[in-house]
């Protein structure tokens, strides 16, 4: 009797079981069936969403997609849409999939007493769109997006001087300067006196180094609006900044140019602040010794002389040659008004 009991209660433990896990999948499909389908729109924003990486939205959606169905028809122009926005190829296939269920669908046919009225077919985004949402996407710091909507509007809409500006500056964030000139220059093509596109291309124009073409359009802003503090600023910033690199230029080639030495050649005694008579060697004199003795001289840019040599003239005077010449001063050399140190030669002659 007990053993019945027990077979009893594990019987009724098990259909209590399965009845708990039958509520819960049959509440689960209810609140599956009544989860609307997915929208173009939905699956936009979904790819966009920066929650999770590209291959998670892409798997998330493809599952929605195929649990819950869509409200559109997938044409050429969705597919390049949804593949420009990052729709991998099982997303695309799943709401191919879903479009061929709603092509084949049976649209229910009106009695001839109430007619229904046709929904309007909604119309297809416009280049303002793609603008706006470009936009968006530049001020939050998402170039790559914002460019690929820039894009977007512009094969829509390819005359609008802005949207040249806006993608000009998208390409300049991500350092692309040179193609940010060309939409820059395509700008000021269409609009001439727009004063923010030359301060815009200015900009660009520094980064690749282009300083001249920098300061014009710095310049030209200016022009075009005189009251743009910023586009002032920049052009006295860097006039200032071309202006010093050139002094800095014109100084090194100057110092380039400048010699080392200036060459007096024969230095007389108008030329000394000092000059010292040798001290005529004893032997020498008792020797009857004498003549000319030459020495050069270098001489700093004071006028104090800083290496003497005797070239010729006997041995025995050359060395009391050689100190007097150590001993005297003369006027500091010049170049173009500034101070230089010299060459020159001295010549002594010892009477016996």
């Amino acid at each position: 009797m007990k053993s019945l009991s027990l077979s009893y209660a594990r019987l009724r433990h098990s259909a209590i079981l399965f009845l708990a896990l039958f509520t819960i999948a049959f509440s689960a499909a209810i609140v599956l069936a009544q989860a609307p389908p997915l929208s173009l729109a939905d699956i936009l924003i979904g790819l966009r969403s920066k929650k999770v990486s590209i291959e998670e939205r892409n798997q998330i959606l493809t599952q929605a997609v195929k649990e819950r169905g869509i409200t559109f028809e997938i044409t050429p122009e969705i597919e390049k849409e949804l593949a420009t926005t990052g729709a991998s190829a099982d997303l695309i296939a799943a709401i191919h999939v879903k479009s061929a269920a709603l092509q084949s669908k049976p649209k229910p046919k009106p009695t001839v007493a109430a007619q229904p009225t046709p929904s309007p077919t909604p119309a297809p985004p416009d280049y303002t769109f793609y603008q706006k949402r470009a936009d968006t996407s530049l001020s939050k710091g998402e170039a790559e997006a914002a460019l690929a909507d820039y894009n977007k509007a512009l094969e829509l809409k390819n005359d609008v001087p802005d949207l040249y500006l806006a993608r000009g500056r998208a390409y300049f964030s991500m350092k692309s300067y040179d193609l940010s000139v060309k939409d820059f220059d395509k700008a000021i093509e269409l609009a001439p006196k727009t004063a923010v596109a030359f301060l815009s291309r200015g900009r660009s124009y520094e980064q690749l180094g282009q300083k001249d073409k920098a300061l014009a359009d710095y310049k030209k802003a200016v022009e075009l609006d005189s009251a743009n503090e910023v586009a002032k600023a920049e052009a006295k910033r860097l006039q200032d900044e071309i202006a010093k690199e050139e002094a800095a230029k014109a100084a090194e080639a100057a110092r380039l140019a400048k010699p080392e030495y200036l060459s007096l050649g024969n230095i007389g005694a108008d030329e000394a602040v000092r000059l010292v008579t040798p001290v005529y060697p004893p032997i020498a004199r008792q020797s009857r010794i004498g003549g000319l003795v030459t020495v050069e001289v270098e001489i700093d840019t004071e006028g104090n002389v800083t290496s003497a040599k005797a070239t010729s003239g006997h041995t025995m005077l050359r060395g009391a040659a050689e100190e007097a010449a150590r001993r005297s001063k003369f006027k500091p050399s010049n170049y173009n008004g500034e101070p230089i140190k010299a060459r020159g030669v001295i010549t002594f002659n010892f009477t016996p």
